[in-house]
């Protein structure tokens, strides 16, 4: 019985997810999301690259009406971000709803997965992969925030993300490809 356990790995815990994201120095991903905000349902993909030592560029892909516009995004965390688009820094171009449009959201939620311990964490089994999924709460500007993230429980690789208001679903991300640097 004792040989049938130790082949058994240890469950990931909160703190070896803050230290994996804290330690990344980079990646890129090919980002679908869905914005569900005020009853206007609009999906885009984007490019991102995540650098832990410098500013985050991304590029809008699809829809075609907006492909080609991108930016960059950077700050210590969440409360410190500053968004430029195309090289230009303008004073009204900051999210109304801090991590929770398409500009920012993973910028934020990869603050939370650096800083924040998770309200709840358990594992999934979806398409055959052991998922981590972590739900994060807080408020942002009077709204009641959840974060729901699913990693791979093996190189804890993100999967996707789901961003509530007021218990009401206003982002969806799917990471459709994925790369550390």
């Amino acid at each position: 019985m004792l040989l049938m356990l130790s082949g058994c790995g240890k469950p990931v815990d909160s703190s070896q997810v803050r230290a994996h994201f804290e330690t990344l120095d980079g990646f890129t991903a090919q980002l679908k999301i869905i914005s569900d905000l005020d009853g206007s349902v609009l999906e885009f993909e984007s490019e991102y690259a995540y650098n832990r030592e410098d500013a985050d560029p991304f590029t809008i892909t699809a829809p075609e009406s907006v492909a080609g516009i991108g930016g960059t995004i950077a700050g210590e965390d969440s409360a410190s971000l500053v968004l430029q688009y195309d090289g230009l820094a303008l004073e009204h171009a900051m999210p109304q709803r801090t991590g929770l449009t398409p500009a920012d959201a993973l910028f934020c939620l990869l603050c939370d997965l650096r800083m924040a311990e998770p309200a709840q964490m358990w594992t999934e089994h979806t398409d055959g992969r052991a998922l981590l999924v972590l739900r994060y709460e807080g408020e942002t500007d009077g709204e009641r925030v959840e974060k729901q993230v699913w990693l791979t429980e093996q190189g804890l690789q993100p999967v996707c993300a789901e961003l509530y208001a007021d218990g009401t679903r206003v982002l969806t991300l799917q990471v459709t490809a994925y790369q550390e640097t």
